[in-house]
């Protein structure tokens, strides 16, 4: 990202928390000696300001009264505009006004304290490994390592990560061990990506082997996957079945793409939002299992929510640069 566009991104966002601040209680005298001065500080300031309160102004009408917005939602979905626009008027002010603006600033506060590797959105590092592994984070992802005398574990923390374990030898026997989402994965071989997936983790193998396995009511659920296989597993639930994937559309992030092919909507937006600051919200988990197909670059998603809202018909409202709720 730009200089020129963190700039952007850093005014808009302090005009969406002035605009939101004004939705509350009455200023105090001091901040609003301190709004004044803001505005009058630089022309852009204002623009941003009245930009982000002609937004939630629209929100409002949408939130009481849909008439005048009526015609930007799909006929289909008119019945119940008012009761989502409802939902989106309290989304947005939850999250403008309590930890999304701390987010947006630091990203996540856990992250930052419990991590050893991690990237901010938008973000792609590799990292080299005292045992001469490596490991390359995606976009806001996360790893501690924790390399011990008996085991290479390696703690996944946040994001997608692609892994290329070096293989155990007379000189390196300890195994190496990703642990996600209260499961783990031991490289059988070499190469295996790990990806969050809600309160889980999706594994895929990459080249040669690895097994993966997850301890479920007292019994340890396990399975050996070979490349082009994965499986997603989640606590509570247990491990879901081995399905094929194609190895170049899963790791295209690495090259610069996001391939999506009759994706739901909640895992594109899971992804998408670990290449931008801010957040993309859904609405309702009906809309949610909607399903999308698509192909950006990660270096101009700026279409991206266009393209997905256009494709399934569906609305969108932003405070920018802070939140989107899709509805």
């Amino acid at each position: 990202m730009s200089s020129v566009d963190e700039r952007a991104d850093e005014i808009g966002m302090r005009a969406a928390e002035w605009v939101a601040r004004l939705d509350g209680a009455p200023l105090s005298q001091d901040e609003k000696r301190a709004l004044r001065s803001w505005l009058d500080e630089d022309p852009e300031h204002r623009a941003a300001f009245e930009e982000a309160g002609s937004t939630w102004r629209e929100l409002s009408l949408l939130r009481h009264d849909p008439g005048p917005l009526r015609d930007v939602l799909p006929a289909r979905r008119k019945p119940r505009a008012g009761r989502r626009a409802a939902g989106i008027g309290a989304v947005l002010a939850l999250a403008v006004l309590a930890a999304g603006v701390a987010r947006f600033h630091f990203g996540d506060l856990w992250l930052l304290a419990a991590a050893d590797y991690r990237t901010a959105p938008g973000e792609l590092r590799t990292v080299a490994l005292a045992d001469g592994s490596s490991i390359e984070l995606g976009p806001s992802s996360a790893v501690a390592i924790d390399f011990t005398d008996s085991e290479r574990r390696v703690k996944f923390l946040a994001g997608e990560v692609f892994f290329a374990a070096a293989p155990r030898t007379d000189s390196e026997p300890r195994p190496f061990v990703v642990e996600a989402a209260g499961g783990t994965t031991t490289a059988l071989g070499t190469q295996f990506v790990v990806e969050e997936a809600g309160e889980g983790a999706d594994v895929l193998a990459i080249e040669h082997q690895v097994e993966v396995a997850l301890q479920q009511g007292g019994e340890k659920q396990g399975v050996v996957l070979s490349p082009g296989e994965e499986v997603r597993y989640t606590p509570g639930i247990g491990m879901g079945r081995v399905r094929t994937r194609d190895v170049g559309t899963a790791t295209a992030w690495r090259r610069g793409m996001l391939v999506f092919n009759d994706t739901s909507l909640r895992h594109v937006v899971e992804t998408l939002n670990r290449y931008r600051r801010g957040r993309i919200v859904i609405l309702d988990d009906a809309l949610a299992r909607r399903r999308v197909s698509g192909v950006f670059a990660t270096d101009d998603l700026g279409d991206a929510i266009e393209t997905i809202t256009s494709e399934l018909g569906i609305g969108a409202r932003s405070i920018y640069p802070v939140i989107t709720v899709l509805y």
